[in-house]
């Protein structure tokens, strides 16, 4: 992808993390470290690029509070790379204690009866992550600034601008320490009022970190395992049926695995923000058509009929309500028959 830079010159894009309340429970990175030179401490780029590489780099603890509409949650972080290994441990500091234990590409969520979730990292998943190194729209639809310095939890920080360029996406604010170049705070931005912000209430760099850090604080027997596995097509489905959309926000494009017609999960991404379709057999009195909002994330329900199936359309995403309905409302049935 493109970005526009203030002083008119491009480069490809670097997808970077903020922070949403999936991304915290499946543990993504959220403290992106590395080092800036400060001859290019005015680069924009220069500070997204360090970002991204030093991901998983850096040893540090810390406590951030994510806000999402009207809720609020405060995190205990533990993060180490060691022997070419990344680990995390995410605990929950207020309401019932859950934990996110991240050792490389093991997610495994411990829930307050101390019950183990194992989150499956499957080839969709693995996929998605390949895609956006090399996914580079025709057209740009952020335009990205760097607002000048800043200070934050007592450090000195640069502040930069990812400004939308239509309608069908959001902007995000972005604070990172100077030092070190750790997001120290984002907000993310739509209609002029703020949707999402992530900040840290206090961080130290440390490289003691021992194993003992790692391990969750719950207590207890463990008293299942279970896989979380990525959705299949239904095949239960009348022989035939398949779907396409008949209007995509320009700039978003299927993502890894997902880029045929027909699929009853689809996913789209313009390299920042993302949407999912979901398509299903539903009784015909059994949700309401509309939007459901929080934060920045919207999930829109639609109806379709085919003939005497019922079938619901959900688009889930951080994009717009007036955007999700429009997807929405495009998905048509694709007859594939094979029968004969």
């Amino acid at each position: 992808m493109q970005l526009r830079f203030s002083n008119g010159s491009k480069r490809s894009f670097v997808r970077f993390g903020v922070p949403s309340v999936l991304a915290l429970l499946l543990s993504i990175p959220l403290g992106l470290v590395g080092h800036v030179s400060a001859s290019e401490t005015e680069d924009p780029m220069v500070w997204l690029e360090s970002m991204q590489k030093a991901a998983v780099e850096t040893n540090y603890r810390g406590t951030f509070v994510f806000s999402r509409g009207e809720m609020s949650s405060t995190v205990q972080v533990v993060h180490r790379y060691q022997d070419g290994v990344e680990e995390e441990r995410l605990t929950q500091l207020d309401g019932a204690m859950g934990e996110v234990i991240r050792r490389d590409r093991e997610v495994m969520c411990v829930l307050p009866n101390n019950k183990v979730v194992k989150v499956e990292q499957d080839s969709i998943t693995n996929s998605v992550v390949q895609a956006f190194s090399a996914f580079m729209p025709t057209h740009e639809f952020y335009q990205l600034h760097y607002l000048g310095p800043a200070r934050l939890i007592g450090r000195e920080a640069v502040k930069l601008f990812v400004e939308a360029q239509d309608k069908n996406r959001y902007s995000y604010q972005l604070w990172l320490d100077r030092q070190t170049g750790l997001l120290l705070k984002s907000s993310l931005q739509g209609d002029g009022a703020e949707l999402e912000r992530f900040h840290y209430a206090e961080i130290t760099f440390t490289d003691a970190i021992t194993d003992e850090d790692l391990n969750p604080m719950s207590k207890g027997e463990v008293i299942a395992h279970e896989v979380v596995l990525s959705s299949n097509k239904d095949q239960a489905w009348p022989g035939g049926i398949a779907w396409k959309l008949d209007w995509v926000p320009p700039g978003f494009e299927p993502m890894a695995v997902h880029k045929d017609p027909g699929e009853n999960v689809m996913l789209y991404s313009d390299g920042l923000a993302t949407f999912s379709v979901f398509v299903e057999q539903v009784e015909t009195d059994s949700m309401p058509v509309g939007a459901s909002i929080v934060g920045a994330t919207v999930a829109y329900f639609h109806k379709v009929t085919d003939g005497s199936h019922h079938y619901g359309v959900t688009v889930m995403g951080e994009v717009p309500a007036m955007t999700a309905m429009m997807v929405a409302e495009s998905v048509k049935p694709l007859m594939t028959s094979t029968e004969p």
